[in-house]
């Protein structure tokens, strides 16, 4: 047996195998087994820096067992090599722990559809190994996920999880090539498309809910659907801190506002004034008057006091005050509490707030090009999502056809 390199984890064993290759293998003591653990043992491949990781993993699993931190761990749920482990090593990956904090449980609850969703033989589709995974057996599987609990169809979670599973298949594919095939099954795939427009909030209800939010205490946050629907920044863009006060009127530039778009890296500088002849014209009024009258917390616009108290203080003396950001899941719950307490629609969220002012862009005839000026938006195509056909633009559209009869005749 050659001599073991610093760092080989416990409980890993190597085997020459008879075309010369070594193999590694993980194999638990025998008391652990006999006590309650599950995995008794387990194949680690033949590439030394994946069977490295997942020996590591592994022995943190049965650490957290020894201690009775967690529950005994599910066998299939995390064999290397299988689907599921593929989307727990995507997580651990930049190309996961970059995406927004919104967007990380949509995912995950995507990739978990995916993994439990039973095959034909009863088993969950977590537990195949990657190699045994056929572009038949993918279709097989999508064919599933479309299905929902009650028989209806569910474009958008399948999709979404394939679509997922394709990416995390190359990424993770680069850190250990030895575990994946040549070919990439959900390549390719053909999947449907059924996509049901999301309401839009009308001005009316956006104003509605950001006077909710200040009447449940929380005046900052009541900023956040105006500024969703009037200068059209994503929510989480608000709430991570995007927006701050050096942003609304600065120096170099005391007649417009910066909005920052991360998610398409756009940097929009919005006009606050209108030069008229009589002077100049606030465009964004309630909004300017909303900023006047807020507390500055900190360097962003949007943020929360939280109250922390000494245990050692008396009653008598004052608490300390701490400003911190709004978490999303707590934005979010607290939009859901002034929306039943405005006696809003269910689909009025921050999100559709956003939809909501782009879409009034559109009844005011806007060109696209005004539209993805002004919203960020860096192609049409993404654009058109937030721009709901109404009433009004029909209107116009055929107004506009009228008059061109009239003026032919």
């Amino acid at each position: 047996m050659r001599r073991r390199p610093v760092g080989w984890p416990r409980y890993m064993t190597e085997r020459q195998l008879a075309d010369g290759e070594v193999a590694y293998y993980w194999h638990p003591n025998r008391r652990d087994v006999g006590a309650g653990f599950t995995i008794p043992c387990e194949t680690l491949g033949t590439s030394y820096g994946a069977a490295v990781d997942r020996a590591n993993l592994l022995n943190r699993m049965l650490d957290d067992w020894r201690t009775g931190r967690k529950e005994a761990p599910d066998e299939g749920s995390t064999r290397f090599g299988s689907l599921a482990w593929m989307f727990a090593d995507f997580q651990e990956t930049a190309s996961f722990k970059e995406l927004s904090e919104r967007t990380k449980p949509d995912y995950r609850k995507a990739m978990a559809l995916l993994t439990d969703i039973e095959t034909k033989e009863g088993k969950p589709a977590g537990t195949y190994l990657l190699k045994s995974l056929t572009p038949l057996a993918v279709d097989k599987i999508y064919a599933k996920l479309r299905k929902g609990k009650e028989g209806q169809t569910v474009f958008r979670q399948a999709n979404l999880a394939v679509w997922l599973a394709g990416r995390a298949w190359r990424v993770v594919r680069r850190r250990h090539p030895d575990v994946f095939p040549d070919e990439n099954p959900f390549e390719g795939l053909e999947r449907d498309w059924k996509r049901t427009p999301r309401k839009a909030a009308t001005r009316s209800e956006s104003y509605a809910l950001s006077e909710a939010l200040k009447a449940l205490g929380h005046p900052h946050l009541g900023l956040v659907p105006l500024i969703c629907y009037e200068w059209h920044q994503r929510p989480e863009n608000i709430l991570a801190g995007h927006l701050r006060w050096s942003d609304w009127r600065p120096p170099e530039r005391p007649d417009a506002v910066r909005v920052e778009h991360h998610k398409t890296g756009e940097e929009v500088w919005l006009p606050l004034e209108d030069e008229k002849e009589e002077g100049k014209d606030l465009l964004f009024p309630e909004i300017e008057k909303y900023l006047s009258e807020l507390q500055r917390l900190g360097p962003a616009i949007v943020m929360r006091p939280k109250r922390r108290v000494d245990s050692r203080q008396t009653k008598k003396k004052e608490r300390e005050v701490v400003h911190r950001l709004y978490e999303f899941g707590h934005a979010r719950h607290l939009v859901q509490k002034a929306r039943k307490d405005a006696g809003l629609d269910t689909h009025i969220t921050m999100d559709a707030c956003r939809h909501g002012g782009m879409t009034e862009l559109g009844d005011a005839e806007a060109t696209e090009q005004e539209i993805m000026s002004a919203s960020g938006h860096r192609s049409p195509e993404a654009a058109r999502v937030y721009v709901k056909r109404t009433e009004k633009q029909r209107m116009a559209a055929v107004r506009k056809r009228r008059q061109l009869r009239a003026g032919k005749a």
